[in-house]
């Protein structure tokens, strides 16, 4: 199987890593096993293949020994990665080790060798800067240490966007709330011409009828937002109870909800309220 090009005529990869990097990858192996120490002091021709580079290339088993051509160099599989928790470039690509690829092919140009280190949880960034001191204590300026990004820091930005996020629908949702009430209060409208009619027959000045529906598409408005409130409120505690959380919701959020509900209501019924007021007395009593 001639790497260069591929089954499918895609180049694949060819990573020179020791034995170490390999194992701090933590590989999960489909079949085979990886080389060792013993293989990569003696600089033996031997490779380990990710999953999909097996599937690209036709290789099946490891009973037959199969071999995968470098240029004009043959490397024997040893094992095949199903699936690794760091660096997921190994299952596209096919390694070899260290000392068979500086035997072959020389040593690393300047800034591409790279190492990759295994620590505890927690412990990325001290041994970030303690790494190139340890490992070059006369030029530890010779190595760049590159820890994950803080968790903390990580779960704060994820935090920033989804509540951008839920922001975002918020207002949406508010919109269709507000158009759906305006719709509401001016079918009402037209619905109730007759009443509106009456009622300016029986002395009703325009700014009554006004108020009649600001105040109707207030109430709905409101009733919305405590619904909601309410539906809110009951989805954060039965959440924290799944998960066995502690469900905290700040007091200021379950007040301004129905406020805003009401403001919502009160700018929507606006249109339909002022087209209320404008009904002839006359015309209306016709309906």
């Amino acid at each position: 199987a001639p790497v260069g090009d591929g089954a499918d005529g895609v180049p694949v990869d060819v990573v020179a890593a020791s034995p170490g990097a390999l194992r701090a990858a933590v590989p999960r192996l489909a079949q085979g096993r990886l080389y060792d120490e013993f293989a990569s002091s003696k600089a033996q021709p031997v490779a380990v293949i990710g999953a999909t580079v097996a599937a690209r290339l036709g290789i099946t088993t490891l009973e037959t020994r199969p071999a995968v051509f470098i240029g004009d160099e043959p490397f024997v599989v040893a094992g095949i990665v199903d699936d690794v928790e760091r660096r997921p470039d190994v299952l596209m690509s096919v390694s070899v080790p260290r000392t068979t690829a500086e035997r072959m092919w020389g040593p690393p140009g300047a800034g591409e060798a790279r190492m990759l280190v295994a620590t505890e949880t927690g412990a990325a960034r001290q041994i970030a800067d303690e790494a190139p001191v340890a490992l070059r204590p006369d030029h530890p300026e010779y190595l760049k240490a590159v820890p994950p990004p803080d968790p903390r820091t990580l779960r704060a930005g994820v935090t920033g966007d989804l509540d951008q996020l839920f922001l975002l629908l918020a207002g949406i949702c508010l919109v269709i709330g507000a158009v759906g009430i305006a719709n509401t209060t001016l079918v009402a409208v037209l619905e109730r011409t007759g009443e509106i009619g009456l009622r300016r027959a029986l002395g009703a000045r325009g700014r009554h009828i006004t108020v009649q529906f600001l105040t109707e598409s207030g109430a709905l408005g409101a009733v919305g937002g405590l619904v909601g409130t309410a539906m809110g409120v009951c989805t954060v505690i039965g959440v924290a109870l799944v998960r066995d959380w502690t469900p905290v919701v700040h007091p200021t959020v379950v007040v301004a909800a129905p406020v805003i509900g009401l403001a919502t209501g009160v700018v929507a019924g606006l249109y339909p309220a002022w087209r209320a007021s404008r009904i002839e007395p006359a015309e209306a009593l016709r309906h």
